[in-house]
């Protein structure tokens, strides 16, 4: 039996790579106050502010980006800026809140180790593990938070608890972040930031069978 248009392999690497630029624009444009900073303007405690403000809406745009390749990951097909941008609205709320509590966090503790540094440096590695932490906090918030409906606290509840249930699926996502980050800090060119579509739907397809593991807990919760 002959192949359907949207089952070759020519349209289907074309439809992949239109959708992961597409939605990488969108992400961009969102994220594009830090991306002007950033070339402008030296990364200082003294200029945290600026990039404190540049990037809060980071935390809807990643996972607006995360949903869409979540949809991506199950359907093959996409309409990136409808998909996106629904996403974008329908999480916003969320992942405002949480993204700020751990962007927050984050830039309290950048600046404690500035400080640390100057004074007492045996603190830094400390503050360091802090940012850490929120890093594999993060790695599940996100992806959760597109997924199910849950409350700030018990995102971070799961987050945690996840962290350590599903370790191998933990330790792949988080060496990727920190991958992508060194990549970034080393070679600092927007050609990067188009790899976080790709980023996205590689976490995305590693948390497939999470997602199911979960989902099943939930029901179960919801039974009792």
């Amino acid at each position: 039996m002959s192949k359907t248009l949207i089952d070759r392999p020519i349209y289907l690497m074309v439809n992949y790579l239109y959708a992961f630029l597409a939605t990488n624009f969108f992400f961009l444009l969102l994220i594009s106050p830090f991306i002007f900073f950033f070339y402008f303007a030296d990364f200082t405690v003294q200029n945290i502010l600026l990039y404190y403000v540049s990037l809060l809406l980071f935390g809807p745009a990643f996972a607006a980006l995360l949903k869409t390749m979540d949809k991506l990951v199950k359907d093959k097909i996409i309409q990136p800026a409808k998909d996106f941008w629904t996403f974008f609205l329908q999480n916003f709320k969320t992942a405002f809140k949480y993204w700020l509590i751990q962007w927050t966090i984050v830039v309290v503790l950048i600046i404690d180790i500035y400080y640390a540094n100057l004074y007492l440096p045996i603190l830094s590695p400390i503050f360091l593990i802090f940012i850490g932490v929120c890093l594999f906090i993060s790695c599940y918030a996100f992806p959760i938070l597109t997924k199910f409906e849950v409350k700030i606290k018990n995102l971070f509840v799961i987050s945690i608890y996840s962290i350590f249930r599903y370790i191998k699926v933990t330790l792949l996502n988080v060496s990727t972040l920190v991958a992508f980050g060194v990549i970034f800090y080393a070679f600092p060119s927007i050609i990067v930031l188009f790899f976080m579509s790709l980023l996205s739907f590689f976490i995305m397809y590693n948390l497939q069978d999470v997602f199911k593991l979960l989902e099943d807990q939930f029901s179960q919760t919801d039974s009792k």
